[in-house]
């Protein structure tokens, strides 16, 4: 039985993709958090970050999750073995 060699650059350029993707995806969901009505609401005291509710953070934790993710799937795909 051979052993299989895991292809560390193959493994990284797939968890930058997928944390491209990933950030992609946090920036969507701070845009879509956003209130519907902002420019109206003049009780609201500012908290110092932006009416997206803090974009970067979510861009961040999509960044994050999508190269955990895409470094996990790449390394499991390269690992498991190829029926014969």
């Amino acid at each position: 039985m051979e052993e299989k060699k895991l292809n560390l650059k193959q493994v990284i350029f797939s968890g930058v993709m997928m944390a491209l993707m990933g950030s992609v995806i946090g920036l969507a969901a701070a845009e879509m958090s956003k209130n519907r009505y902002q420019c109206c609401n003049l009780t609201k005291i500012d908290k110092g970050y932006s009416s997206a509710k803090a974009p970067r953070t979510y861009a961040t934790i999509g960044a994050i999750l999508g190269f955990a993710i895409g470094s996990i799937q790449e390394t499991v795909r390269s690992l498991t073995p190829e029926d014969e």
